[in-house]
């Protein structure tokens, strides 16, 4: 079957390449930019704010790239940018229902300023933990919360917090600049190349699990409380491993065992860890007890999951996925149980959009009324629905 590409709603092009993005209370979207100076070797980036016509609202410039943006799960006022000087900058949205106004209300200083933070991760379960991957390899957790001991955490909680702590002089591609010293928990494993991604578990038994993925083909699943690993395999992926999807009560919920796998090797996988009864079994290179793949025609980089208002008007044995596929675009992919037991593909293409992705495609979310993604070097910037 041949799919018909997707229709472009709206675009515009960005000042700067954007490297990723996500979508506020349906009608705006936030996108982190990454600009590098190949004659100085800086990197430079902006937090930038559109509403659903594409207009630029804001833009907040910072002085390290921004490879990574995260919204809190317990407070979408809160959001957290991953940066290329070893840096995460946190920032409060002050939203009266005209547009977001955004205040970044700490820097935090977690790793050497010359290395770069390529993911970030809020944990499902707790609101004060979030998740950091680095290109050192390194994966860790960090208590965002920085002192007290509060049970749920806001975006208020958080100002208030780090109002009290002292900042410090950092020297960062030449310039001084003002960060709070973060306290960053490093688990024992790390990979032997840039640790691109990571994703807390959520449903028994990974609800103690950050699993991680690297260039250097290898996946890794971390005990969070004793930071140890549990198990890892280099043998699954032809290249690195760059996206992760658990499941969770509304993804999957029927495989708890089960996650998905985004690599350079243009593949996207589930993976079944339920080797031994009910747990993941450990060691190195351990078989998974199921397997299912299918090429995407690009490099499957990040994942983004159905909106749950719209998974009302799906089949409970249907899982859908938007793909960031790096050099092809972006894909609706479902994962559909019934198809596999008949002996059919798990994994089936059902949209696409290669129009205005000529390069890397990086950065995508959607809502109930559209899908927004980003291509890197065409400075692109994309409003689409695949259901129209």
């Amino acid at each position: 079957m041949t799919l018909e590409e997707s229709t472009v709603q709206s675009h515009v092009t960005t000042g700067l390449p954007p490297c990723c993005l996500r979508i506020f209370r349906d009608k705006f979207i936030l996108v982190g930019t990454y600009e590098l100076n190949k004659a100085t070797g800086v990197r430079t980036g902006s937090l930038d704010v559109y509403n659903v016509q594409l207009n630029l609202i804001k833009s907040y410039p910072t002085y390290g790239a921004i490879l990574d943006l995260k919204l809190s799960p317990f407070d979408d006022n809160l959001v957290i940018t991953a940066h290329s000087t070893g840096n995460i900058m946190i920032w409060k949205i002050d939203y009266d229902y005209s547009v977001p106004k955004l205040a970044m209300i700490a820097n935090v200083q977690l790793f050497d300023t010359q290395v770069l933070i390529a993911s970030v991760h809020f944990s499902p379960l707790d609101s004060k933990i979030i998740s950091v991957t680095n290109t050192a390899g390194e994966s860790a957790i960090v208590n965002i919360e920085a002192g007290g001991d509060i049970e749920a955490v806001t975006s208020q909680v958080i100002a208030d917090s780090y109002a009290r702590i002292d900042q410090k002089l950092y020297e960062v591609q030449g310039e001084e600049i003002n960060a709070v010293d973060g306290v960053v928990e490093v688990f024992d494993e790390p990979h032997s190349l840039e640790c691109w991604t990571a994703e807390f578990g959520q449903l028994s038994p990974f609800e103690n699990v950050l699993f991680t993925g690297g260039d250097d083909a290898t996946i890794i699943a971390h005990d969070l409380r004793s930071k140890s690993k549990i198990w890892s395999n280099n043998r699954i992926h032809g290249a690195g491993v760059v996206g992760i999807k658990c499941s969770t009560p509304n993804f999957r919920s029927n495989r708890p065992t089960s996650i998905i796998t985004g690599s350079y090797d243009d593949h996207i996988r589930s993976l079944d860890l339920r080797m031994m009864g009910d747990m993941i079994y450990p060691g190195s290179n351990v078989p998974t007890a199921k397997f299912s793949e299918l090429n995407l025609g690009g490099g499957v980089w990040r994942f983004s999951e159905l909106p749950l208002s719209l998974k009302k008007n799906q089949s409970t044995d249907k899982n859908t996925l938007m793909v960031c596929c790096m050099y092809d675009g972006a894909k609706i992919v479902t994962m559909d149980e019934n198809e596999e037991n008949n002996g059919n593909e798990y994994f089936q293409i059902q949209h696409y959009l290669k129009s205005g992705h000529e390069s890397m495609c990086y950065g995508g979310d959607w809502c109930p009324d559209f899908v927004a993604t980003c291509s890197f070097y065409d400075k692109s910037l994309q409003l689409w629905n695949p259901y129209n």
